[in-house]
């Protein structure tokens, strides 16, 4: 048996060969086999340390939502201004590569959580997490005197928030027709309008 150190390190490579076998073969069909294989174990290994697939996919789950908001809020939190914070939450939120296993695993469990109250509990955790953020920052641009909201800053932060996953959903479903830069300048252009403030998307 593997001493507890190793065995937290076991788990947490199942984890990302999760995150890797549902960013490579979908969430869809999804086996058992499919997770060995990314984490280069056998299949008793995996059951080993998680016994049911589900287990595996729920702590992938809340993985790739922590690393996914965390990630952003520290790169928001670098900047010295409201209006800089802005562009790089919409940077963040709707990324050049979408197909990461981070994000691919996240709108993976869109559909999923409808049939599952364990994920549609952290969906919702995140939603709440992302409109806080972006909250946050309208909040201090409107103390700053850099923000002139047209409406409430909830509402504004909702609907960027729903703006960025219709955009994302798109993105990792290989839609030809929605680019990363495309989202980004639509979700700028909505928000200089309701903030009355210029945002320069890449």
């Amino acid at each position: 048996m593997a001493r507890p150190k190793e065995q937290t390190e076991r788990r947490k490579d199942l984890v990302q060969a999760a995150m890797d076998a549902v960013a490579v073969r979908g969430l869809s069909g999804l086996r058992l086999k499919d997770i060995a294989q990314e984490a280069g174990m056998s299949i008793g290994s995996v059951s080993y340390y998680y016994p049911e697939i589900e287990d595996l996919l729920v702590e992938a789950h809340r993985e790739a939502l922590e690393r996914f908001y965390w990630n952003r809020v520290e790169h928001v939190d670098q900047c010295e201004s409201a209006q800089q914070q802005i562009v790089v939450a919409i940077k963040e939120g709707i990324p050049d590569e979408p197909v990461t296993s981070d994000l691919r695993m996240l709108y993976e469990l869109h559909t999923y959580a409808g049939r599952n109250p364990t994920h549609a509990a952290m969906m919702t955790t995140l939603w709440d997490r992302e409109v806080s953020l972006y909250e946050r920052i309208i909040e201090r641009g409107v103390s700053s005197k850099t923000f002139s909201p047209k409406l409430d800053a909830r509402v504004i932060a909702e609907t960027a928030v729903a703006l960025e996953d219709s955009f994302n959903l798109h993105l990792v479903s290989s839609n030809e027709a929605v680019t990363a830069r495309m989202a980004r300048e639509r979700l700028s252009t909505y928000l200089s309008g309701v903030l009355a403030c210029e945002f320069t998307s890449d």
